[in-house]
């Protein structure tokens, strides 16, 4: 089937791609109000390097961030087990954390990126998941029996107060939820209007000498079924009819001719 008879299908029953476009944004409204947009929220916690290493004596220990990057990265890859993703669904169902160390920065510095449905919601998993942070770097040091002296520590550098709209998932929700249902519309047109021309056709394919034919038989008792040139499909000869009437005029004559003929010899007999 071309463009030119699918655009022909679709414009004579346009009626079902109304009724499908409307259906199509009706569940597109749904989804828009039932799946709102998830909300995002950011966090960075810096590490800092233990008191001993001078901080007892004054030192800055912005100075002496050099190093801890490696440890970041150990702090990160504790995150990638299952056993952190089940602790972070039962504190949320539809929570999502991803903990990485922030390449934009030197020293070691973790990134906390969170999704969650409702703004809220994203606020309070973000500050749950950094709680966490200091508290895995305290265990991980305290199972390698580091002094508490030499532990590194942990401080909030940044986070957000506000958490921002998500529209993502919700797009890609629409946009299957109205191409499926735009396209759901066309076919059933196109399938519509295949089972009406299929019927037509089929109706119009009975010849006029058929019908003719049946009406023929329905009416046997009331004679002969006169057809047009239009019905049998064949010129109707005129000329039959004419000389039909010419002939019986002739026989009427002829016919009265020898009735006169008739008479005369009774009379001259008489």
């Amino acid at each position: 089937m071309g463009i030119r008879e699918i655009s022909g299908a679709l414009g004579r029953r346009w009626y079902v791609l109304i009724v499908g476009v409307i259906l199509t944004l009706g569940g597109a409204w749904f989804v828009y109000t039932a799946s709102p947009p998830d909300y995002t929220a950011r966090g960075l916690v810096l590490l800092l390097p233990p008191a001993a290493t001078g901080e007892a004596v004054g030192a800055n220990p912005f100075l002496q961030l050099g190093g801890l990057d490696l440890t970041a990265r150990v702090l990160v890859a504790t995150y990638s087990s299952t056993a952190f993703a089940d602790e972070l669904k039962s504190v949320s169902p539809d929570a999502e954390a991803q903990l990485s160390v922030d390449d934009t920065t030197r020293g070691g510095v973790v990134a906390i990126d969170v999704k969650d449905h409702g703004e809220k919601r994203a606020l309070d998993t973000l500050a749950y998941v950094t709680d966490t942070v200091s508290q895995r770097l305290a265990n991980l040091q305290k199972d390698v029996g580091v002094k508490p002296a030499d532990t590194v520590r942990s401080m909030e550098l940044a986070m957000d107060t506000e958490a921002e709209p998500d529209y993502q998932t919700l797009i890609r929700l629409l946009v299957l939820e109205i191409g499926g249902g735009l396209a759901a519309a066309i076919i059933i047109a196109l399938a519509v209007d295949s089972v009406v021309e299929r019927r037509r056709h089929r109706s119009a394919a009975v010849s006029p000498r058929d019908r003719g034919r049946h009406r023929g038989d329905a009416a046997t008792a009331e004679g002969p079924i006169e057809l047009s040139e239009e019905e049998s499909g064949f010129p109707v000869d005129d000329t039959a009819d004419v000389e039909d009437g010419d002939s019986a005029q002739e026989r009427s004559m002829v016919s009265a001719h020898q009735g006169g003929a008739t008479a005369a010899r009774h009379d001259s007999s008489s």
